[in-house]
């Protein structure tokens, strides 16, 4: 009875086993293979217990058949161990297709006397009697279960870490089990003809099963614990509901209606203990998957989670330290890790350093990190070296660099989980992509720190040059003011001398001393215009002098703008004949209205234009215009000179500037007269009009308003003199 319930448990286990690999991956082929050796090594624990139990069943036909199931189980040992953990068929068609049909051979060759020949009874024990055929069993019994060891063995060498010890149980289960198979089944049968051990197959079969089952859930062997934890959760569900409800309905029935079969009250009975037992299911689950889930998911959290609460980090915070510090403590939180600590480097130095958890008694310095030059590297993969040395002494399981397209920012470093447990392949995507957003978001933070100091730094550097500027200016002013002082002084001590001078040579010229030579008359004018020019120069520096100190006032009173620009037109005529140029006055169709403007001021504006214009045109006319546009008078003045160049046009009304072609064409130049008609014009409410092209003339003028101007009937119109 014992055999055969260790028989019933053996093919339950191995099936389930094999069925639960099966259903995670279908499409990987040590899957496959995995799922085929369950089920041959169910098919064999069944037929070697009926060997040993035939019954009416031919003990010699059992006998080949445990052979045939054998060689069987044989083959898919050796494919599966071929690929296993995750190896592509394509890698090894030709091996699994010789191997395959060897095997078919040898299945053949199992069901034939070349095997077992016939029966040897011995008292109790009955055994076959082995022919010339087992041999080649036994050949493939060591070629393919020789194949698989010599795989595993030479994967186990090359692997590290968390892989190295799936190997190490792999190789530890398989050894094992197979090599008290042989012993029981077939050294003990075939050299020793005895059957002892046979019933204890299936039992052997339990150590390969459970040794894979504890690699499945201790080091995630083929990643299936969540599909484990699911089943047994279901088994221990059903298996405790169903104890409930049989013992319940046992109690009820053996004791509160012990002689009615099937009463209304019993079947009511029956009726509330399922709705008792129906309500009790969710908490019972609830109970069980909070059990497995302390054997199978002590370190479980949800990675997508994890993501999002870091995303949320990272998009509401800027500055770097607060960055580190809650990216750090919320992974490790979350990961259910107990130590954690990030560097970032700035121009190959250590910038800036975060740590959560109790920190390790010696902590990794620069050079050390350097040799842990690597995207990710896992303490528990790593088979000896400097590398595994380094993350042994700091207590460091995963290091992770951080790293942009151009730049390593740092490193994440962290321990051990809380749980004990090593960190997954699950656990290293989850990291990788944490170690990328950390790295572009610390990148982001350095820059904006970098910007930060430079504002300040240049904001100390503005205050300072602007301190600097302030006292300049003050020293400026300070200079203005002395040479405004010294030109309205040096200018009122000029003009007496100035009008003798000019008064005198009037006198000469006027014949006043007595009759002068043709020659003497041309000298005496070129002095007299020299004085004139010089007048008119003090006038314009007295005029500035005026303006600096807020002297400048304007005298405003009714005039007739006509008459003042007929004028001065007049007086420049002879001008304009000795350069051979024509000087047109354009008068208004209409008399115009006394307009309130300062006389005198107006003239000196006016004068200027004309002025300016003879001097700057060589050939052609200048044609004065005055006109009535809306509510204003205006002024053009339109010539055909050397016009304006259009780099320096919005600096000519600026004081003492001049245009360099005007330079060229007058030297004695001041600056100072457009300046000052500006300003004269603008102090009385009206405009400047500008307009040039270089080379083909310019338009000066202004606009002055009605508005205040007092009403005349009629005053008389003028025609220009020639």
């Amino acid at each position: 009875m014992l055999e055969l319930i260790i028989l019933i448990l053996a093919v339950t286990f191995n099936l389930l086993l094999g069925f639960i690999v099966l259903k995670k991956n279908t499409s990987n082929a040590t899957n496959r293979f995995f799922f085929m050796l369950t089920v041959a090594i169910c098919l064999w624990s069944t037929t070697n217990f009926i060997s040993v139990h035939p019954g009416s069943i031919n003990q010699l036909l059992l006998a080949r058949l445990v052979l045939f199931f054998a060689a069987f189980l044989n083959l898919f040992v050796f494919l599966t161990f071929r690929v296993f953990p995750d190896s592509k068929i394509k890698n090894n068609k030709r091996l699994i297709w010789l191997s395959t049909i060897a095997t078919v051979a040898v299945m053949v060759v199992t069901l034939t006397p070349l095997v077992f020949s016939n029966l040897t009874t011995n008292g109790r024990n009955v055994s076959p009697n082995p022919g010339p055929g087992i041999g080649i069993f036994g050949l493939q019994t060591i070629a393919l279960l020789g194949g698989a060891v010599s795989s595993l063995v030479i994967r186990y060498r090359k692997s590290k870490g968390l892989r190295r010890l799936q190997f190490k149980y792999v190789l530890l289960g398989f050894v094992l089990t197979f090599a008290l198979i042989l012993f029981a089944n077939f050294i003990m049968v075939a050299a020793f003809h005895n059957s002892t051990l046979l019933p204890f197959g299936a039992s052997f079969t339990l150590i390969f099963s459970s040794i894979f089952t504890y690699a499945i859930i201790k080091q995630r062997l083929f990643d299936i614990r969540a599909i484990v934890a699911k089943s047994v959760t279901f088994s221990l569900l059903i298996g405790t509901m169903a104890t409930m409800y049989g013992v319940a309905i046992f109690t009820t029935t053996e004791f509160i209606f012990p002689n009615s079969n099937n009463s209304a009250a019993q079947t009511g009975s029956y009726t509330a203990l399922a709705i008792i037992l129906a309500l009790t299911f969710q908490p019972l689950r609830r109970f069980f998957e909070q059990v497995t889930d302390k054997i199978f998911f002590r370190d479980r959290y949800e990675p997508q989670a994890v993501l999002d609460d870091l995303s949320k980090i990272l998009v509401s915070e800027i500055e770097l330290a607060e960055i580190l510090n809650r990216a750090l403590s919320q992974i490790c939180t979350d990961m259910r890790i107990g130590f954690g600590q990030l560097i970032i480097f700035n121009n190959g130095q250590v910038y800036r350093t975060e740590h959560f958890g109790v920190l390790p008694q010696k902590l990794v310095v620069v050079p050390q990190l350097h040799k842990l030059n690597h995207v990710m590297i896992v303490a528990d993969e790593l088979d000896g070296g400097d590398k595994k040395a380094i993350m042994d002494d700091h207590g460091i399981r995963v290091s992770a660099m951080l790293r942009t397209r151009d730049e390593l920012v740092g490193y994440l470093l962290l321990g051990d989980k809380l749980s004990g447990e090593t960190y997954s392949h699950g656990d290293i995507e989850i990291l990788q992509i944490v170690a990328k957003e950390l790295a572009v978001a610390a990148q982001n933070a350095k820059a904006y720190a970098e910007i930060q100091d430079f504002n300040l730094t240049l904001q100390e550097r503005v205050a300072h040059a602007t301190n600097r500027l302030r006292v300049a200016n003050r020293h400026l002013k300070e200079l203005d003011q002395a040479k405004d002082e010294f030109i309205s002084m040096a200018s009122h001590q000029l003009r007496t001398p100035l009008t003798t001078i000019k008064g005198y040579l009037s006198m000469m010229l006027e014949g006043d001393a007595g009759e002068i030579t043709p020659q003497q008359r041309a000298f005496t004018s070129y002095a007299f215009e020299g004085a004139d020019r010089m007048v008119n120069l003090i006038a314009d520096l007295l005029n500035v002098s005026r303006l600096s100190a807020g002297r400048f006032m304007i005298e405003a009173k009714p005039s007739d703008l006509g008459k003042i620009v007929e004028d001065e037109v007049r007086q420049l005529q002879s001008h304009a004949v000795a350069k051979n140029l024509e000087l047109v006055y354009q008068a208004p169709k209409r008399v115009l209205p006394l307009i309130p403007l300062d006389d005198n001021k107006t003239r000196q504006v006016i004068m200027n234009f004309i002025d300016n214009a003879i001097y700057y045109t060589k050939e052609g006319k200048i044609t004065v215009t005055v006109t009535k546009v809306d509510a204003a008078v205006r002024l053009t003045v339109r010539d055909t000179g050397i016009g304006v160049p259009l780099d320096a046009r919005h600096k000519l009304f600026s004081k003492f500037y001049r245009a360099e072609n005007a330079q060229t064409v007058r030297p004695d130049g001041t600056g100072l007269g457009l300046y000052l008609a500006k300003r004269v014009i603008e102090d009385q409410g009206g405009t400047i009009i500008f307009e040039s092209v270089e080379g083909k003339g310019s338009t000066f003028g202004f606009e002055l308003p009605l508005s205040a101007a007092p009403s005349r009937a009629s005053i008389p119109k003028k025609v220009p003199t020639p």
